[in-house]
């Protein structure tokens, strides 16, 4: 943009291609629109940090500054200095992050990990789930029966892990159970004679008796979780896409899975996980779809947009009818919104041609000089195309994947 001002902007508009003059311009290049509408030229950035290959830049608002670059998960600091943190020892890949608790949960379609912010370290997300135990009858007052018997391990956080294989024994007359491999500070559980439910069988490498107090395992079957390409953090849990399955955690246990059922088969690759206060928006390659409900027995899944660009989420502290806190994103045509209940607006409608290719893009929100602004990066296809909003958006409303 040459002129440094023109008043009485009019929005962009690229679809229209007669020549309309600088108030309603095909192309905008370097320029914002301030709150009275007029057209500005755009401060200038100066290069602080060299670091090849950075991508995936995050930061908690408090000092956090973490990105990545050729597999290698960078902390940056006063915006002059970085320093390795971890390298991951995996091909790079874009990577999504999650604030939980004061720690920072990362993850990419190769590795997890968590970033303590206290320590500057990062340490796995999730441990190991501890092998089979190795058993041997003994003397005791158990009752003759089958036993079912498997170890857990406790968290960096104190919380146990998922449980290991269950090993069977059979006690043919009454006696005890000898544990032969009990882990460090492994805890064992077992079942009733002839039982299923596994219960706290304490955490010594002999059992002689049945517990008192029956507690019931409460990590059965749950593990650390697969890498994930995309995350979210909704309804105490960590949800995350891998390939064509929504993955979520145990209910506030984020290091805890059931990789063998707890997802959702979506069909297609996950790009984008957003949350609102009525369920959640899982954008794939083909369809965005809204998963309304809170709990993932109850959810209720439908279809409400087209297929989204990789990494083109943000937030809009306030977007109107449509409520705070509101998801913004690059979909194929537009730029979309999606309402808390899983309505959808198309906020560019026919102003502005949205063509995107789906490889991953970028989004910022932020708030300067008492204006909102949003700020999208991606390719799109048939040439260069830069795109810019004002205050004034036509809007296209999208429900159950129909225009209304």
């Amino acid at each position: 943009m040459k002129d440094p001002r023109v008043d009485a902007f009019k929005g962009m508009n690229n679809v229209l291609t007669k020549a309309k003059g600088l108030n309603e311009p095909s192309t905008i290049l370097n320029a914002h629109v301030d709150a009275d509408g007029a057209l500005e030229k755009r401060e200038g950035y100066q290069k602080v940090i060299d670091l090849p290959g950075a991508h995936s830049m995050w930061t908690d608002g408090k000092g956090t500054v973490l990105c990545m670059a050729k597999g290698v998960l960078y902390r940056v600091v006063d915006g002059s200095q970085t320093y390795p943190v971890i390298s991951t020892g995996q091909p790079d890949a874009p990577a999504a992050y999650l604030e939980i608790s004061g720690l920072i949960y990362i993850s990419n379609a190769h590795w997890t990990g968590i970033y303590d912010p206290a320590t500057e370290s990062c340490e796995p997300w999730g441990v190991p789930l501890p092998d089979a135990p190795i058993l041997v009858a003994g003397d005791g007052s158990l009752p003759a029966g089958t036993y079912q018997v498997c170890f857990t391990v406790p968290g960096p956080r104190g919380r146990p892990s998922g449980n290991g294989s269950l090993v069977g024994i059979t006690l043919t007359d009454p006696g005890g159970i000898s544990i032969l491999n009990l882990p460090a500070q492994g805890l064992v559980w077992m079942t009733d004679p002839n039982g299923s439910q596994l219960y706290y069988a304490g955490n010594g490498d002999v059992i002689t008796e049945l517990p008192d107090s029956p507690e019931p395992i409460p990590t059965m079957w749950a593990s650390p979780p697969l890498p994930m390409s995309s995350m979210g953090y909704a309804h105490g849990r960590v949800w995350g896409g891998r390939d064509g399955r929504l993955y979520y955690s145990e209910p506030y246990q984020p290091e805890l899975f059931r990789l063998v059922d707890g997802f959702f088969d979506l069909g297609n690759p996950v790009g984008m996980i957003a949350k609102t206060t009525g369920g959640l928006y899982v954008g794939c390659k083909d369809e965005t779809f809204f998963f309304a409900g809170t709990t993932p027995v109850e959810m209720v899944q439908r279809s409400v947009a087209p297929g989204v660009v990789p990494g083109t989420l943000c937030y809009a502290n306030n977007l109107g009818r449509l409520g705070a806190n509101v998801p913004v994103w690059i979909g194929k045509g537009g730029v979309y919104a999606g309402s808390a209940d899983g309505q959808v607006v198309n906020v560019v409608k026919e102003k502005i041609q949205v063509d995107p290719q789906q490889d991953p893009g970028a989004a910022i929100y932020r708030v300067k000089d008492g204006q909102t602004r949003m700020m999208f990066s991606y390719q799109q296809n048939g040439g260069d195309q830069n795109i810019a909003m004002g205050d004034d958006a036509a809007c296209e409303v999208i429900r159950k994947g129909t225009v209304i």
